[in-house]
């Protein structure tokens, strides 16, 4: 049988006169039947058969039949409702009409009318004013002949027979309603733990793929009546979702209630006690029997033993209840077979595994967890804090970016109902004069990467101002060159001793070991205003300007395997020149060196794009880079925002000027941008190596997801850090650089002090420097050796070589400061 219902507006009766009556509100004229003397007859001929009206006698019965007025219905229109005056008698020809009531849970059925039933006369055949208590809806197409209210007063005034039968139909019907009663109050009753609300006007909320996605499977699924399986972690939304599959289908007007698997008692045995669920035979009914109709959200289901899951298969496929076993008779050595009930609940079961119902039509949605919906979190925090704000009786708060970023980059362990959780505490603990909620306020919302973090953009005021100024750091770029050209100019033409010679005196004593010792504080910042790349790209441009071409791409792939070891060859070479030249003693040679590496990297970046000479090649890049790990500075970017939020990937790959959307946007943001000189995404750096804090990447974004962090030094080695064999060999180079320069005390404490180190005797002098550079690979591997045979657990040589990478920076400066 049909039970779907819908709302509709009612019918009204027929108005009723001396001429014919018109047809009730709503229903087409091409739906009446015709009214003729053949119809009349058939009509007389009908009810003489019916089994009610059929006893009345064959006058009585004549009149009926001339005084009906026929017409059709379409399925699911409201014949009257409660509180409708009556108007007349409904007598069924053919279809089925439910009768029903407005409960607390929804529409509540009293009884069902089918072919030759009449229906509507309780308060008919007396002159009582009263109004219906019940609805009357049509559930199929049917076709119904009505006996307006003036013809039937006047068929009891001459027919008293007429009175006598209405009164004998109405006293049936009074003992059918009161047990209906009775069971609704049980009804009520026994839900009220269960019942649950339905969405308003919410919707699926989001526009990302998964959401979309999610909106075609709800409409889907509230097309029809079809059972449906929900895949979905703990706080997803899996109420609501159901509630709005409920609200969308034809069983709106009845109970949607839910009912948590989990959460049943346990038997002595420690099985589940499903009585709530199925009901126990001859004693308390279940929720599938107690609800008749409607939506039953059933989480959990895989809490449920392999029988009690058989048991829902079975109601999925015929729609009778096994309820669980009753007292057992004492006349048969088991207890009695359950007798099966019929119920008409559709079925929304949920599990955070896949479900399998065998031979069952069903219907499959899959909920993705809320970090996998992370476009999505602006949109939910929007409709949370206007919800929460509403409650509250307070202007809806607004979320500046950094609020936005700390939400987007949390994991959400408890999914929307963390969220949620998380806005209604930030709503409550925002002063009533604030308009947006304070970073503060979202203290438990903290990403592991940002743990022991502070942006320094957001705290430091007008940092970020200066930041995305014009003239950083091209500003800088003037006073830099401005300071390299005339010293390398006069280490060719200038004093050549050291006493005299501004070139060795500014290079070797001044700026070498202060640049050594910055790299703690501030990392790689040295490579955003080198002089080096300053030249470069100042030839790069004015090329580019004369002779517009295309310039080579990269090869990343074979750059990644031999660049660091091609770059780590030219930092051997540095030495070996510095010390068996002398590089500290001799201007002309030390200002050779600066052009050198000029020259490396104009020639590379005439040739190939942005700067790779900086990236892969440069000797100095490469030791700015290892030493850039140990800062307590780190430039970083919200994957999450990024991922979710940024449609230009601008900062990477470079892009026009971007419109800024947010509130208390600068209007320095947003800039148009080439790209990371470099070639990183700054969401994926996963340490300081690749970054040389040029801040493309915070003038390009349109979304505010850079991040400048202060943090504890080192932390680049202590959250994941990967390390690699070549940058392993650049940390033993730098560190055997110590030794190297103390050559002459280690040569005599061996004993060799007459062996000289200088470019007059290479073939003497190479080893020697290659041995002193050496020594830190030797003695670090051998007693890592020692060690792993002492303790096997003890990590690998590649691991634990990075702790010597602070002793490492604090070896050189005290070896470059005895230049001074």
């Amino acid at each position: 049988m049909n039970l779907e219902m819908t709302s509709t507006a009612p019918l009204s009766p027929p108005s009723i006169g001396d001429s014919e009556p018109s047809l009730p509100l709503g229903i087409a004229v091409g739906h009446a039947v015709t009214r003729d003397e053949s119809s009349i007859a058939e009509c007389k001929n009908w009810l003489s058969l019916h089994p009610v009206l059929g006893q009345l006698p064959v006058a009585t019965v004549q009149s009926i039949a001339q005084s009906l007025i026929g017409f059709q219905v379409a399925a699911q229109t409201l014949i009257y409702q409660a509180g409708q005056q009556p108007v007349g008698l409904y007598l069924l020809r053919q279809g089925t009409v439910e009768i029903f009531r407005q409960s607390l849970i929804g529409n509540s059925l009293i009884a069902h009318r089918h072919q030759g039933d009449l229906f509507g006369y309780t308060l008919m055949g007396h002159s009582v004013e009263a109004v219906y208590q019940t609805s009357a809806i049509a559930l199929t197409a049917s076709e119904i002949w009505f006996l307006p209210q003036t013809a039937l007063q006047a068929l009891v005034a001459q027919y008293p027979s007429v009175q006598q039968l209405i009164h004998s139909l109405v006293t049936q019907d009074l003992n059918h309603y009161a047990a209906r009663i009775a069971w609704e109050e049980i009804r009520l009753q026994g839900l009220q733990a269960y019942i649950q609300s339905v969405p308003g006007e919410s919707g699926i909320l989001g526009h990302s793929k998964a959401a979309q996605k999610l909106a075609e499977q709800v409409k889907q699924a509230a097309g029809n009546l079809n059972p449906v399986v929900v895949q979905a972690q703990s706080g997803t939304g899996k109420t609501f979702l159901a509630g709005l599959i409920h609200a969308r289908s034809v069983l709106a007007a009845q109970p949607f209630a839910e009912l948590d698997c989990a959460d049943l008692p346990r038997t002595p045995e420690g099985g589940l006690n499903t009585d709530a669920l199925f009901g126990r035979e001859g004693q308390k009914p279940g929720i599938l029997e107690l609800l008749e109709r409607g939506t039953l959200l059933l989480d959990n289901v895989q809490a449920l033993s392999q029988a009690d899951r058989t048991r829902l298969i079975h109601y999925l496929k015929t729609g009778l209840i096994l309820p669980n076993h009753g007292v057992v008779n004492p006349s048969h050595l088991a207890t009695e077979p359950p007798q099966p009930l019929r119920s008409s609940v559709r079925l929304i079961l949920a599990s955070p595994q896949k479900l399998e119902l065998s031979e069952v039509e069903a219907i499959a949605i899959k909920l993705f967890t809320l970090p996998q919906r992370k476009s999505d979190i602006p949109e939910f925090a929007r409709f949370f804090l206007q919800q929460f704000c509403h409650e509250q009786n307070r202007t809806v708060l607004q979320l500046d970016q950094a609020d936005l970023r700390r939400l987007l980059s949390y994991d959400y362990p408890g999914n929307l109902a963390e969220l949620a959780e998380i806005l209604h505490r930030a709503v409550i603990m925002t002063p009533p004069d604030h308009t947006v909620i304070a970073e503060q306020v979202l203290w438990s919302v903290q990403s592991t990467k940002n743990a022991f973090r502070l942006d320094l953009l957001t705290h430091v005021p007008g940092l970020r101002q200066v930041l995305l100024s014009r003239w950083y750091p091209e500003g800088i770029w003037a006073v830099m060159m401005a300071v390299f050209v005339p010293i390398t100019i006069l280490g060719f033409i200038g004093p050549q001793d050291r006493g005299s010679s501004v070139t060795l005196n500014l290079f070797w004593a001044w700026w070498w070991p202060g640049y050594l010792f910055l790299f703690a504080f501030v990392g790689r910042l040295w490579c955003a205003v080198c002089p080096f790349m300053i030249t470069a790209e100042g030839l790069r441009r004015l090329s580019l300007w004369l002779w517009p071409r295309r310039q080579l791409p990269w090869n990343p792939q074979w750059l990644n395997r031999w660049g660091a070891w091609i770059l780590f060859a030219g930092f051997v070479a540095i030495y070996l020149w510095e010390k068996l030249w002398d590089l500290p003693h001799h201007a002309y040679l030390s200002a050779w060196l600066l052009l050198t590496i000029t020259a490396g990297a104009v020639i590379f970046s005439l040739i190939y794009e942005r700067r790779l000479w900086c990236r892969y090649l440069c000797p100095i890049g490469g030791m700015n880079g290892l030493f850039a790990k140990l800062s307590m500075i780190e430039l970083r970017s919200t994957q999450q925002v990024c991922g979710s939020q940024c449609q230009t990937f601008g900062c990477y790959k470079g892009s026009a000027a971007t419109p800024i959307t947010f509130a208390d946007a600068l209007p320095t943001e947003g800039q148009a941008s080439e790209g990371c000189p470099l070639y990183s995404h700054p969401a994926q750096l996963q340490d300081n190596r690749d970054c040389m804090l040029c801040m493309t990447c915070l003038k390009t974004c349109p979304n505010r997801s850079a991040q400048l962090n202060l943090r504890f030094p080192a932390s680049d080695l202590l959250d994941n850090h990967r390390g690699f064999w070549a940058e392993v060999a650049l940390l033993l180079l730098l560190f055997g650089g110590v030794f190297m320069h103390h050559a002459d005390k280690i040569l005599g404490w061996l004993g060799l002090g007459a062996l000289p180190v200088d470019a007059d005797h290479l073939r003497v002098s190479v080893p020697i420097a290659l041995m002193l550079l050496s020594i830190p690979a030797v003695l670090t591997y051998f007693t890592h050796a020692i060690a792993r045979l002492l303790d096997p657990a003890q990590p690998n040589y590649l691991k634990v070589i990075y702790a010597y990478l602070p002793f490492a920076l604090a070896a050189n400066l005290p070896t470059t400061s005895r230049l001074l």
